[in-house]
């Protein structure tokens, strides 16, 4: 009986890609995981799949990319997309206004289905400047107010688009090796408890 092959990451982590449609979800999934950039449009029909593996901090990550639609009859989806996410990428459009104030709703859905994970904000299109309709600080403010990391990033030319994603692995493996240790804390704490060991020599003490 031949033995599975040991997989070559120490993590898995599923990452979400949410916005309104036509930010660049696609554009910034495809960026990142084969650094190239797609010259038509060809809107989300629900998600698109990629992966892509990083290695931070000594630690290798598998990142399976859920690049999520925009469209209407998507939202009824996001439940099961949103699902197991270990993290999150919120997109808007720099020349968009409407896709601005469209974030409230994205990370309320994100808060919704996926609890608190580690979400980084992307204003894309940053090379389209003289169309820009959001401002830098407008960006950052929302950022501020809900605890996220802001960077403002081009898929069209790769400005900024892997410190996007490396930042939020970053963030993710932290909470995760921090999430290990206070796990192998516990572990410890009730090996003492029941060492019978201990437990003779409590007893003693008490006598």
């Amino acid at each position: 009986m031949s033995r599975r092959a040991k997989p070559k990451y120490d993590y898995l982590f599923k990452i979400i890609i949410v916005g309104a449609g036509k930010v660049g979800k696609t554009s910034l999934t495809i960026r990142f995981a084969e650094n190239r950039f797609r010259e038509s449009y060809l809107p989300t029909l629900g998600v698109d799949f990629l992966t892509k593996t990083v290695t931070i901090s000594d630690k290798t990550s598998k990142l399976q990319l859920w690049d999520t639609g925009g469209q209407e009859f998507v939202k009824a989806l996001l439940p099961f997309y949103f699902t197991g996410a270990a993290g999150g990428a919120l997109v808007f459009d720099l020349t968009n206004r409407n896709s601005f104030n469209s974030l409230g709703y994205w990370l309320k859905q994100i808060r919704k289905n996926s609890g608190d994970i580690p979400v980084v904000l992307a204003g894309n299109k940053v090379d389209l400047a003289t169309q820009r309709k959001v401002t830098t600080e407008e960006g950052q403010l929302f950022a501020s107010k809900n605890n996220l990391l802001y960077l403002e990033t081009s898929a069209k030319t790769g400005v900024s688009v892997p410190d996007l994603f490396k930042s939020l692995v970053q963030i993710i493996v932290e909470e995760q090796e921090k999430k290990e240790e206070e796990e192998s804390k516990e572990k410890s704490q009730e090996s003492e408890a029941t060492d019978p060991e201990m437990e003779e020599q409590t007893f003693f003490k008490r006598i």
